[in-house]
């Protein structure tokens, strides 16, 4: 969709927002009712912080208030999805704002005596919930150090209920609501950069990745395109577009064909790669996973290894709850989602590193936990655009090894593809920086510490990224000579091919001057097919001699600046004096 204007004003109109939804009447966002006290909070700081702006309208509408509806100015583009919105009818509208509004999916995690639990055992889906394992949380039982919230997206209950009971600082929610690169100038809702010193005053930090996921054909890419609409906070998914021909399984046979095998056809995967910006800050704040699969079966297991042991009999890959979950096999019940997995893995507390520098043990256990997610995810991103630019390398070097796929291969295919890393890596790139500046900088902080153990993995990857940036622009002059030089050459043989129709030319240019009736065509045909055969033949003497070495050593001596030169040379020399007979010369 585009707009004319934006569409409830821009940084500068104060006043349009509440224009636009008085124009809107009966199909006009609802406020709650009953304005609880963190929103009423929120409202009461968002004239002295303005970015807090969007953290009120999204509690009110219960997501980015620009999904509410296609708002009035704006016109849809040719061949253009249309961009996602609520319902368009106003009842069904009104129930997903009430659906979004008390979305909720909270795990709580208590770290006892060296090991962590789920309790309680099922995940927190109400207000209420979620302000009794508050309240046991605040007078722990002994033992009991601290107690992990694991949240899964945002909504108006989420932030109300933890807001208000742990007086959370509402930049942390404001913070996680969108993720774009750049902005505007127009943008109302900017996320002001912050300086390092005031990262450090801050009771939280956020960690920024990007999530690749593996889709077996389009449907599921776009299935999740449509499960990244249902996240209430502002999130995309964009397809690479890289695929190359070992990608996909081959066309069937025409005999495959002929003997009619549908279900074969539907197995058959066309695979697509997605990836999504995203972010995690902690306290924990993660988002769902979505349809599609970890690429390469996600990272590794960091388990210990079991001893050996003959009686050791081979898991369940669906059902045994020792597997990761995103390492499990593929089941309909199977959850394979990151909220899963850190909830997994925060629990395995025998399997972290103990920090140096005197940091807590058991704060330190969620934290690395996360930090080993997160490093997972930018490793394999890494090694995925490795992958790519080798194959984009190896159809430069080898274009003949690829078969025709479609159009996948070709040069200006592989240009593409470069034009979408070219996007795409320096913005990773400065994802990372600014999640290492931010941390890494306080030296007494415990979370400094934590992050400390994976720093060298972090910064490895770091000059990965920028090393892939230098070879994307290498890789993109060589695609552009490359296509040039074939460009050159195909210009070349058109050449030739219309030397060709030189001697008809020219017979049909005598004719034509020709008044008089046609007397004697048959001897003029002859001399015509004669002169055509001996024109032909002389032109491509002469291109075959062209490309030999004294061919070569003719055009230079022929070449107008050589023969410049010697008649330079001639006329300098007629002019120098005799030395001989006018002696010497000051």
């Amino acid at each position: 969709m585009r707009l004319h204007d934006s569409q409830l004003g821009d940084a500068y109109q104060d006043n349009k927002k509440d224009d636009v939804r008085t124009r809107l009447g009966d199909e006009n966002w609802e406020a709650p009712t009953k304005r609880r006290p963190y929103l009423k909070y929120v409202e009461s700081l968002s004239k002295r912080w303005p970015q807090l702006e969007l953290l009120h309208d999204f509690m009110e509408v219960g997501t980015v208030p620009t999904r509410w509806c296609i708002f009035p100015g704006e016109e849809k583009e040719k061949n253009e999805q249309r961009r996602y919105t609520y319902h368009d009818d106003i009842k069904e509208r009104r129930k997903q704002q009430e659906e979004r509004a008390t979305k909720m999916n909270v795990a709580s995690l208590t770290f006892k005596d060296g090991q962590a639990e789920q309790y309680p055992a099922n995940h927190l889906c109400r207000p209420e919930d979620l302000r009794r394992a508050i309240s046991m949380a605040r007078t722990p039982e002994i033992g009991v150090k601290f107690t992990l919230f694991v949240v899964e997206d945002l909504s108006q209950d989420v932030i109300e209920t933890l807001g208000s009971e742990l007086a959370i600082d509402p930049r942390f929610f404001r913070a996680h609501i969108t993720d774009y690169v750049w902005n505007n100038i127009r943008d109302r809702w900017r996320e002001p950069s912050i300086l390092q010193v005031d990262a450090k005053r801050q009771t939280w930090f956020q960690l920024r990745l990007i999530r690749s996921r593996y889709f077996e054909n389009q449907s599921q890419l776009t299935e999740a395109k449509a499960q990244v609409n249902e996240f209430n906070v502002m999130r995309r998914l964009d397809a690479d577009k890289n695929q190359i021909f070992w990608d996909k399984d081959p066309d069937p046979t025409i005999w495959e064909r002929l003997a009619g095998e549908p279900s074969q056809d539907k197995s058959r995967v066309d695979a697509k790669v997605g990836h999504m910006r995203s972010r995690a800050t902690f306290w924990q704040n993660l988002e769902s996973t979505i349809a599609g699969y970890p690429l390469w079966r996600g990272y590794p297991n960091w388990d210990e290894l079991p001893a050996f042991d003959t009686n050791y009999a081979p898991p369940d890959g669906v059902r045994d709850l020792q597997i990761p979950p995103s390492l499990r096999t593929k089941d309909a019940e199977n959850p394979m989602s990151w909220f899963e997995d850190y909830i997994f893995w925060a629990q395995k507390t025998a399997n972290v590193a103990k920090p140096t520098d005197g940091a807590n043990q058991q704060l330190s256990i969620p934290i690395q936990c996360l930090l080993h997610l997160v490093s997972g995810e930018w490793l394999t991103f890494a090694d995925y655009l490795n992958a790519r630019l080798n194959q984009i390398d190896w159809g430069i070097v080898n274009p003949s090894f690829f078969p025709e796929s479609g159009g996948t291969d070709h040069q200006k295919q592989s240009l593409r593809k470069l034009h979408f890393w070219r996007r795409w890596v320096p913005q990773a790139r400065d994802m990372l920086q600014a999640t290492m500046g931010q941390i890494m900088d306080d030296k007494e902080d415990e979370v400094a510490k934590s992050f400390k153990l994976y720093q060298d993995d972090l910064e490895i990857i770091k000059k990965r990224l920028e090393d892939y940036e230098t070879r994307i622009d290498r890789l993109s002059t060589v695609v552009n000579s490359t296509i040039s030089l074939t460009d050159a050459s195909n210009t070349s043989k058109l050449t030739t091919l219309a030397s060709l129709f030189i001697p008809p030319s020219l017979a049909a240019a005598l004719l034509s001057m020709n008044m008089d009736p046609l007397i004697g065509l048959g001897n003029s045909l002859k001399w015509w097919a004669v002169a055509s055969v001996v024109a032909v033949t002389i032109l491509f003497a002469i291109g075959y001699l062209l490309k030999t070495k004294k061919a070569e050593s003719l055009k230079k001596n022929l070449s107008i600046t050589k023969l410049v030169s010697k008649l330079e040379g001639r006329w300098r020399s007629k002019e120098k004096p005799n030395l001989s007979t006018n002696g010497a010369v000051c």
